[in-house]
């Protein structure tokens, strides 16, 4: 899927979901999962490439225009893994993490329509603000 110069490949396998985010920036790209408005309530993964070494978080929409770490959320974090690379302006990250957690700051992706928000930003760190934004509907099958 594509949104706004920024693409999103979604693979569900077993009780696994890997997710790959590729944007044109120097900086962080996110992935969120079923807002209820704007934002809020996403399950978002983010994550950014710095000094060739990949740093991620997975986070919640905790406000209109605004996300937070899970776990200061009273949620947990469900990353099993991530990797990133950066090169040539492009920042690739891939984030790794169960279909259902069973944290309530998490989206259960079974099958069905998904509302999916894709962000990026030149910022090496998980709170710059966004320079590029889009969203997507998806069905997992």
């Amino acid at each position: 899927a594509e949104a706004a110069g920024m693409k999103l490949t979604l693979v569900v396998a077993g009780d696994r979901v890997e997710a790959t985010v590729e944007a044109p920036v120097t900086g962080w790209v996110a992935v969120g999962f079923n807002p209820s408005s704007r934002m809020k309530d996403a399950d978002y993964k983010i994550g950014y490439v710095k000094d060739g070494a990949a740093f991620a978080r997975d986070d919640y929409g905790n406000g209109l225009v605004s996300h937070a770490e899970d776990t200061r959320l009273g949620g947990t974090s469900d990353l099993i893994s991530f990797s990133g690379t950066e090169s040539d302006g492009r920042t690739v990250m891939t984030f790794v993490f169960p279909v259902n957690s069973g944290d309530s700051k998490d989206s259960v992706l079974g099958p069905g329509r998904h509302k999916v928000l894709l962000a990026a930003s030149n910022a090496d760190n998980f709170t710059g603000i966004h320079r590029m934004r889009g969203s997507v509907d998806i069905t997992i099958p």
